[in-house]
């Protein structure tokens, strides 16, 4: 009999101490959100004041969850990205098409050859003879505007002028009574001190003469031009 009074007054102790607890806990009736106004039973007890969540209820229905897409960075694609000559000069990339990771392009080259005035010359593959011997060339001849010019060196060389400058800097080619000037100003050609009215070149560096008013000077001629040589005579 006592063993069991004392269990019934367990019983009783332990729903004395756990009630409250259970009362404050329990979320009632809530709604959709999962919360729900307070009672005036529930006011009294200091257990709310209003509108609360139960369970971990939120006033959000569902969460936003942002979706981040990957940014894909093209490459840049360049077809002829090399120059073609080690003396050509890169002008544009040209656009060309593009796909999912790339976009093409094409490299645009300018491959001429200038004066120091901005003209176009050509190296010409032509062997010089002169009368009938063959001369060894430092510099190729070459062509600007249909006209085929050789360095002043090489023109020196081959024909037996001494080459020095004056104290200006003007070029001067001299063999017995004959003094061919360049001015290094405006490449003027003078004869014994006067213009002849052709002027010279300058280009990578070296001054150039038509060969054709070159020979005009001398009294000589341009024989023949055949099979990649240039025969020339005075």
């Amino acid at each position: 009999m006592k063993k069991s009074l004392g269990i019934i007054l367990s019983f009783i102790l332990f729903l004395l101490v756990v009630m409250p607890t259970l009362t404050s806990a329990h979320s009632g009736r809530t709604d959709s959100n999962g919360g729900h106004n307070c009672s005036a039973k529930s006011k009294s007890k200091g257990l709310c004041s209003g509108y609360h969540y139960h369970n971990g209820g939120s006033s959000n229905k569902s969460t936003n969850v942002s979706s981040t897409s990957t940014k894909i960075t093209k490459v840049k694609v360049i077809s002829n990205e090399y120059p073609p000559a080690p003396h050509c000069i890169k002008l544009k990339d040209t656009y060309k098409s593009t796909d999912t990771y790339f976009n093409y392009y094409e490299r645009n080259w300018d491959c001429n050859r200038y004066t120091i005035d901005g003209e176009v010359f050509t190296y010409l593959d032509l062997n010089l003879y002169v009368n009938n011997k063959y001369m060894n060339l430092n510099s190729q001849l070459i062509s600007v505007k249909n006209s085929s010019y050789i360095s002043v060196r090489d023109f020196s060389n081959s024909f037996k002028f001494s080459i020095e400058q004056d104290k200006v800097g003007n070029v001067i080619l001299k063999k017995d009574k004959i003094i061919i000037k360049i001015t290094t100003d405006d490449k003027k050609i003078l004869l014994n001190d006067k213009y002849t009215g052709v002027k010279a070149i300058k280009a990578e560096g070296y001054y150039y003469i038509p060969l054709r008013s070159a020979m005009a000077l001398i009294d000589g001629k341009i024989n023949s031009i055949e099979n990649s040589k240039i025969y020339l005579s005075y």
